[in-house]
């Protein structure tokens, strides 16, 4: 005796190309994709592809963190190849998706890049410090795993929270005058300034310095973080900085609840 299997759609199935609708008869979205695969006897999901992030669906240059936002798409998974990642979008953006455990997800850390400023008498240079995160480092010193640099010197929150932000400066400075000049390191939200610390050069000197902040801050969805550079000095000096571009000089948000 044959024993027959009779395979059935019980919600109601459209195949389209290689496109699986379960459960209904149109796409909610141009990029939907299914593929299950059963010639082993497993079965098998394979993701959309995309050759980098250009090409992922909502990409818009003209957006300040590169996409458009849309919450209808939240949860849709992409393999980018460029990354040689999987990316989930979660409704404004696109960040790495099953990220391994080792691999703390809760931490943001670039480095400071290399910057110079000054002071003539009582005009100084200021300006917020410029930030990167290095495509390969080993170990993984720096990374973005909340996905919150939005430019090159502007954090982004995306998730409301208490978090510690630190920063550690190392800097070349030289003065010449009659006063000391006083180098101060903000770190600023929403353009309001949260905490700082200042370092004195003297009226004639040099040297390396090292400036260190620590502090814990609440942060609500789309504050933006920065770090800035100003200078303090009261009469006629002449001073040269050199910001960043070591080791020892980075920036780091950590989610802590």
């Amino acid at each position: 005796m044959k024993n027959y299997i009779l395979l059935t759609c019980m919600l109601g199935c459209t195949f389209l190309k290689a496109q699986v609708i379960m459960g209904g008869s149109t796409l909610q979205t141009p990029y939907t994709q299914l593929e299950l695969q059963n010639t082993t006897g497993q079965k098998v999901l394979i993701q959309p592809a995309a050759s980098n992030n250009t090409t992922l669906p909502k990409y818009n240059a003209t957006q300040v963190d590169g996409y458009d936002d849309d919450l209808s798409m939240e949860g849709m998974l992409m393999y980018d190849k460029n990354a040689t990642v999987s990316k989930v979008y979660d409704g404004s953006t696109w960040k790495q998706a099953f990220i391994p455990q080792a691999k703390s997800a809760n931490w943001s850390r670039a480095r400071i890049e290399t910057a110079s400023a000054g002071c003539l008498s009582i005009f100084c240079t200021s300006g917020n410090l410029s930030l990167s995160i290095p495509s390969s480092t080993s170990p993984i010193e720096f990374a973005d795993y909340l996905s919150i640099l939005q430019s090159a010197d502007t954090f982004r929150i995306r998730q409301k929270g208490l978090y510690r932000v630190n920063f550690n400066l190392q800097y070349n400075g030289a003065n010449l005058g009659f006063f000391g000049v006083k180098t101060n390191i903000a770190i600023v939200v929403n353009s309001q300034q949260k905490a700082y610390m200042s370092a004195n050069t003297a009226f004639i000197g040099g040297g390396t310095y090292l400036a260190a902040a620590d502090t814990v801050l609440f942060l609500d969805v789309n504050d933006t973080v920065n770090f800035r550079v100003s200078f303090d000095t009261t009469g006629l000096s002449i001073a040269s900085f050199t910001f960043g571009g070591t080791p020892e000089s980075n920036v780091s948000l950590e989610r802590i609840l």
